[in-house]
C-alpha cells in the first residue's frame, strides 16, 4: 500500500504554493485582443466623429442656442425639449449616447451579423430622433461600401433633430455637400401620429413641408397610416426596379410608425438583429414586416441601452469616449502563453513528485524485504 513519506509532505506543499502562485499569474495575466472587424469598426466611428465635427462647423455660427447641461459634449447635435416639430416624448440619455461615434462600430458589427457584403443593397427607414443613429447607419453603409436607400419621416421626439431650420433633411444636405456621405433620403414624411403630424399645430406640419421643400425630397404626402405604409414599400421597390436584385437588409431608426405599425410595436420589437420578425404577432404589420416575411434581415435601432451595455460602449457617459474605446473594439483575455507555461509547469512537477514518491516506497519496501531475510 503506498504511503507519502514525511519528504513528500514538504513537497506536497511547495507543490501547493506553486500552483496557488501560477494560478494567480495565469489569472491576472490579461492582454488585449481585438474584436472581428476592428478595422472596419474604427473607420467607421472615425466617419461618424468627422461627421458630427463637420455639422457642429456648419451650424455653430447659427446655432440659435447652445445647452452645455443638456449637450455636455457640445454636439449640438442635441435638441430642445420643445419645438414646432416636436412630436412624443424621449429620453435624452438616449439622445446623448448615441452621439458617442463608436456607436458607429456597434452597428458595423451588428450589419457584420447579418451576412451583408460589399454592393449589397440596404432600405432604411429613419427618423428626425435620433441624428446619432442615423450618422453611424450612415456611416456603416460607408465603410462597408453597401448601397442604401433612405426614407425619413422628419419629424422628432424631445432632445432630436428638432430645430426647425436645421431638421435630419438639412443635416443630410450638409453632409452630402461636404462630400462626407454621398446619400441623403429620397423620400420623406411629416412623421408622428399616423405619419400626418397629427400630434403637430399647422405651423409644426408647415414648417417641416418647407424643410421637404428646401432640400429636394419627395414628399410622402399619405392620408392614412396604411397608405403611408404602402408609399415606403413601394418607394424602396421603384428603386431596384432596374437591378435584378432587391434588397439585402432592412434597417430600421427611431420609433416611426410607418416603419414600426401601431406605437405599442415599439415595445414588443426587439433591439439589434431581429431574429423571427415574420413570425411575432403583431397587431398592424408596417414596413419592417414587409422585409421580414420576405426573408430580408431586419435591424431594429431602438431601446438602444441593452444594445450598448452588451456591446461594451458606455452608455451617455459624462465625458466623450475616444474613438476606439470600448469592449466593441478590444477585449481583455487571459494570456494563454502564460496559462500554457502554468499548466505545463505543474503537470512536470506533479510528474516529479509521483515519481519521487514511487521511488521512496521502493526504497522502503526493499528495505522491509532485507529485514525479513
Amino acid at each position: 500500500m503506498f504511503k507519502p513519506s514525511l519528504k513528500s509532505i514538504y513537497t506536497l506543499l511547495v507543490l501547493a504554493l506553486t500552483s496557488y502562485g501560477l494560478y494567480l499569474w495565469s489569472y491576472y495575466s490579461r492582454v488585449e485582443v481585438r474584436q472581428d472587424h476592428y478595422e472596419e469598426k474604427l473607420a467607421a466611428a472615425r466617419m461618424m466623429e468627422h461627421a458630427m465635427q463637420v455639422l457642429k462647423d456648419w451650424k455653430a455660427p447659427n446655432a440659435t442656442f447652445v445647452d452645455d447641461v443638456n449637450d455636455p459634449w457640445n454636439t449640438l447635435l442635441i435638441g430642445q425639449k420643445f419645438s414646432q416639430i416636436t412630436t412624443l416624448e424621449g429620453s435624452l440619455l438616449s439622445k446623448q449616447g448615441c452621439l458617442n461615434p463608436n456607436v458607429a462600430a456597434v452597428v458595423v458589427d451588428l450589419m457584420k451579423q447579418t451576412g451583408v457584403k460589399e454592393g449589397d443593397r440596404v432600405a432604411v427607414c429613419m427618423t428626425g430622433s435620433f441624428p446619432g443613429l442615423n450618422l453611424a447607419v450612415l456611416s456603416a453603409c460607408t465603410v462597408l461600401k453597401l448601397e442604401p436607400v433612405f426614407i425619413t419621416s422628419v419629424s422628432s421626439s424631445w432632445f432630436g433633430a428638432n430645430d426647425p431650420e436645421f431638421t435630419w433633411l438639412d443635416m443630410e444636405r450638409v453632409l452630402k455637400e461636404k462630400d462626407i456621405f454621398p446619400w441623403a433620403s429620397s423620400m420623406a414624411s411629416i412623421g408622428g401620429a399616423d405619419d400626418r403630424g397629427h400630434s403637430l399645430s399647422p405651423e409644426g406640419r408647415d414648417l417641416i413641408r418647407a424643410a421637404i421643400e428646401r432640400n429636394g425630397v419627395t414628399f410622402l404626402d399619405a392620408p392614412d397610416l396604411d397608405s403611408a405604409v404602402q408609399m415606403r414599400i413601394e418607394g424602396f421597390q421603384n428603386q431596384i426596379r432596374n437591378s435584378p436584385k432587391g434588397y439585402d437588409l432592412f434597417v430600421n431608426v427611431g420609433g416611426g410608425v410607418a416603419s414600426l405599425g401601431f406605437e405599442e410595436n415599439r415595445d414588443l420589437m426587439p433591439t439589434g438583429v431581429v431574429q423571427n420578425a415574420s413570425l411575432m404577432d403583431f397587431q398592424r404589420r408596417a414596413v419592417l414586416h414587409f422585409f421580414a416575411d420576405g426573408g430580408v434581415p431586419v435591424i431594429n435601432l431602438l431601446n438602444v441601452r441593452p444594445l450598448l451595455k452588451h456591446s461594451g460602449v458606455p452608455y451617455a457617459p459624462l465625458d466623450k469616449p475616444a474613438v476606439g474605446e470600448g469592449e466593441i473594439f478590444v477585449t481583455e483575455r487571459h494570456n494563454l502563453k502564460v496559462v500554457l507555461f502554468s499548466v505545463l509547469v505543474m503537470t512536470i512537477m506533479v510528474l516529479v513528485v509521483i515519481r519521487y514518491d514511487l521511488r521512496m516506497q521502493r526504497l522502503v519496501d526493499t528495505d522491509q524485504d532485507d529485514e525479513m531475510l
